[in-house]
């Protein structure tokens, strides 16, 4: 498999999941941005989850 740039192959939406503590999940998504990758606002609204103190996020790119 080529990793050459092809503008002819489809691209296909892929969800991101971040969980974890709040810090954690907020320090991946800062660094995500930094990297050029996703903007802040893209991530759906923090949840908490069935863990105590774990929240999740996703977004799709």
């Amino acid at each position: 498999m080529s990793t050459e740039f092809n503008p002819n192959l489809k691209k296909y939406p892929v969800e991101h999941t971040l969980k974890g503590s709040r810090k954690a999940v907020i320090y991946s998504m800062h660094t995500l941005y930094v990297f050029g990758y996703a903007e802040i606002c893209e991530w759906s609204p923090m949840e908490p989850t069935e863990v105590p103190g774990e929240v999740k996020t996703t977004m799709m790119k």
